[in-house]
């Protein structure tokens, strides 16, 4: 389990300073007497304690019979939270009908190609890729814009990688822009593997009143696509799209922000 590191902070200064106010604790107790924002999982605070114990923070002194949670803890010294250094690559799409001079840009500049940071995100990925993407039109797969995608989301999905797919309006659009994904499923027997959710919500009048409009594909908790770039021809080789391949504890944060808003949505598949 990878925790935020901003709950991991908070988490953190929260022992050190119930522990300096009250000199020793159970592990029960520091667990039932958080009440500091932001909220936190029980899981969290054992996975911070047995951390800081394995780091020399703190101490814990287990009594013979007595359960883990009834150990004593103690603070053996300041507790010191390591900032990550978040790295961010910049990721361009460059209109490939036009040339207007981006290449040189982006070789000078180390920035990555759309194409190229997509596919590394779904090689990369052992558990999980999350994808939102507001449209996922099947020309994504065309032979001049990214046909490796089939086979990049074929190894995932034969490694037993979950795939998660937030996008919109599928019941205006049906299945026409997802049916290469389903199909592909469906030909690997990895059906149980894809999950889709359609996050779109309209008044009666019919006037939208919240959208899925993000773009990011993750892998797993620790690298992240977040930009303007989608799963469509356009995006890869005929807009100028911007992004940012992220990697670091906000990847972390980003994968809540995805899982909440892929449980507000109408499961589609």
């Amino acid at each position: 389990m990878k925790i935020n590191q901003n709950i991991e902070k908070t988490i953190l200064q929260y022992l050190q300073d119930y522990l300096k106010k009250n000199k020793s604790a159970t592990v029960k107790e520091l667990i039932e007497n958080y009440s500091s924002i932001p909220t936190v999982t029980e899981a969290e605070i054992r996975l911070v304690i047995n951390d800081s114990i394995k780091k020399g923070f703190l101490n814990i002194n287990h009594s013979t019979g007595a359960s883990r949670d009834l150990a004593t803890v103690l603070l053996a010294e300041p507790i010191t939270c390591m900032e990550e250094i978040p790295r961010v690559n910049i990721v361009i799409s460059k209109p490939r009908l036009r040339e207007l001079g981006l290449v040189n840009i982006q070789q000078r500049n180390d920035q990555i190609d759309t194409i190229d940071c997509f596919r590394t995100l779904i090689d990369s990925s052992s558990r999980t890729i999350r994808i939102c993407s507001p449209f996922m039109q099947s020309d994504v797969i065309d032979d001049d814009a990214f046909p490796d995608l089939i086979d990049c989301m074929s190894n995932a999905l034969n490694r037993n990688v979950k795939v998660r797919i937030l996008t919109r309006d599928l019941k205006t659009r049906g299945e026409r822009e997802i049916a290469w994904i389903l199909k592909l499923a469906k030909s690997l027997e990895k059906e149980n593997n894809l999950s889709i959710v359609d996050y779109h919500l309209l008044a009666e009048s019919g006037k939208i009143l919240s959208s899925a409009h993000a773009k990011l594909i993750i892998s797993d908790d620790k690298l992240a696509y977040v930009g303007s770039a989608e799963l469509r021809k356009n995006s890869l080789i005929a807009n100028f799209e911007v992004g940012c391949l992220l990697s670091g504890s906000q990847v972390t944060g980003l994968c809540e922000i995805f899982d909440t808003m892929f449980s507000k949505g109408t499961v589609w598949k």
